[in-house]
């Protein structure tokens, strides 16, 4: 993925562009790192005298923040908190479980919940996140008890 911007800071352009773990302010190179190992996060700040800039790396979106506002959604700009442990060890269980219960196809379910957990972490929505871990790991023995059931 790559996405390029152009910042006018003190009446001088500087041009950022990101393309996947590398960061480039002005011809210059950055590596990036996540802080997630499960799913892209990154928030980078970069500064040029009083303009502030925040690259922020969710997953496939990506946007710059410049003076506490997305340049692409037009939003204000809100540090992305740290994602708790037990996120990763739900989407664990749930990428598991799946393909314990449904092979290849329910690793693949177990992924897509994985990275729905995560969102649902980062916009702090913690029930909903339970309730939506109880029932996929629901869904997913039910559909591997069916799956056993028709096979038989």
């Amino acid at each position: 993925m790559k996405k390029q911007w152009t910042v006018t800071a003190d009446g001088v352009n500087h041009t950022i562009e990101y393309k996947g773990r590398n960061l480039l302010v002005d011809g210059q190179k950055y590596p990036l790192k996540s802080s997630n190992w499960f799913i892209q996060l990154i928030d980078y700040a970069i500064n040029f005298g009083d303009t502030q800039c925040r690259l922020v790396v969710m997953g496939n979106k990506v946007d710059l923040a410049v003076n506490g506002r997305f340049l692409g959604s037009g939003e204000p700009y809100q540090p992305i908190s740290s994602i708790p442990v037990y996120v990763s060890v739900l989407a664990g269980i749930s990428c598991v479980l799946g393909f314990l219960m449904n092979s290849w196809l329910g690793l693949c379910l177990g992924i897509l919940i994985g990275v729905m957990y995560f969102n649902m972490a980062l916009k702090k929505k913690t029930g909903v996140l339970i309730v939506a871990f109880i029932v996929a790991t629901i869904l997913q023995i039910a559909l591997g008890i069916g799956v056993a059931f028709l096979l038989s």
